[in-house]
Formats: structure tokens, C-alpha cells, sequence
């Protein structure tokens, strides 16, 4: 009852309000009106009175929803920065993992294949080496048998048959050590694939994560 008492009064204070305004004399030029300072504000007073308490707390309920929501703005904003700066230190992270890993398969890609070619050209040294010195060898036993003058023929036999057999000798081991640099190659190349197949890896799944 005391709630339609109250909305009947709200209704005729601004009916009141309405009133005054229509009958307020008019300043010429300037499409404004004279009031009843005092009494205008006496009836705004008994106006905000007047409003149910209904009314009132959905005013208050309206103003908490905004502050509410202006909070829950403030944390998604906050939210969203923090995990934009996470996000971007988590690629960061990965682009310089991925330099550092590229980075040392290249430098240990570089010292394997110097330390193939160091292999290499040592074994092919040291195959010259026996080589010459097999060829010299079956020189000097072939110039011995041959100052003895009674065996002339047969030293000169001997002797060729020393030379022929040296330089087959020479060719088998010079075979030998081209395939082992050959599968030394082999292996430095298949080592490398590997490598490069995983920094190739590395990078998918860097590109996978932007």
C-alpha cells in the first residue's frame, strides 16, 4: 500500500514539475524560462523521497553490475597482456633454442667433415708412403740379383716378377684404402643427413608454434 502511495506521489510531483515548466515565463531571445528556484528544488527533494525503494535498489544493483563489469574488463584486459607477453617469451625462447641448436650442428657438421678430410688425406698419405717404399724395395732386391752376372736371365726374371707383384701390390692397397675413405665418406654424409634432418625438425616445430 505504502508502495502505490508512493508511486502516486512520484507522478504528482512531476506532474507538479510539468506544470511549472509549461506555465514559467519565457526570456525573450534566449528560449529559456524563469522558475521558483526554492520551490523547484523543494519538489526535486520530495521527488528522490518519493521513489519506491525498489527503484532504489535496482539504482544501486545497476551501479554495483557496472563496477562489476568494469572489474571484469580490467582482469580480461590484464589477462589478455599477460598471456600476449608469455606467448611472445615462449617464442623468443624457442627461435634462440633453435638458433643455438642450428647454430652446433653446423659447427659439429664442420669439425666431422674436418676430421673425414684429415683422415682422409692421411691414409692416402700413408698408402703413397708403403707404396714407394714397396716399389724402392722391389728396385733394390731387382738391381741386387741383377750385378750378380751368372744369374743375369733369372734376375731379370725375378726382378720383373718383383716389380709386377709390387705394383699389383700397390694397386690392392691403393683399392683398399679408397674404399675405406669411400665409406668414411659414406658415413660423414650419412651423419650429416641426420643432423640436418633434425635442425629441418627443429624448425617445423618452431614454425608449428608461431
Amino acid at each position: 500500500m505504502a508502495s502505490n502511495n508512493n508511486r502516486l506521489m512520484t507522478f504528482e510531483l512531476l506532474d507538479r514539475m510539468e506544470l511549472m515548466i509549461t506555465e514559467a515565463k519565457t526570456i525573450p531571445l534566449y528560449k529559456r524560462i524563469m522558475l521558483e528556484k526554492e520551490e523547484f528544488a523543494s519538489l526535486m527533494r520530495r521527488l528522490e523521497e518519493s521513489i519506491p525503494a525498489d527503484l532504489q535498489k535496482a539504482k544501486a544493483i545497476i551501479e554495483q553490475e557496472e563496477t562489476i563489469l568494469n572489474e571484469s574488463n580490467r582482469i580480461a584486459s590484464e589477462t589478455t597482456q599477460k598471456a600476449s607477453r608469455e606467448a611472445q617469451e615462449t617464442v623468443d625462447n624457442a627461435r634462440n633454442q633453435a638458433q643455438i641448436m642450428t647454430t652446433n650442428a653446423q659447427n659439429q657438421a664442420n669439425d666431422t667433415l674436418r676430421s673425414a678430410t684429415d683422415q682422409a688425406n692421411a691414409m692416402v698419405a700413408d698408402a703413397q708412403n708403403q707404396a714407394n717404399a714397396m716399389i724402392a724395395n722391389a728396385q733394390a732386391q731387382a738391381q741386387q740379383m741383377v750385378a750378380d752376372s751368372e744369374i743375369i736371365a733369372r734376375a731379370q726374371a725375378e726382378a720383373q716378377e718383383m716389380l709386377e707383384s709390387a705394383h699389383r701390390d700397390c694397386e690392392a692397397y691403393t683399392a683398399r684404402v679408397h674404399d675405406s675413405i669411400n665409406q668414411l665418406m659414406e658415413q660423414l654424409d650419412m651423419s650429416m643427413s641426420q643432423q640436418a634432418e633434425a635442425v629441418r625438425a627443429l624448425r617445423q616445430q618452431y614454425a608449428g608454434q608461431q
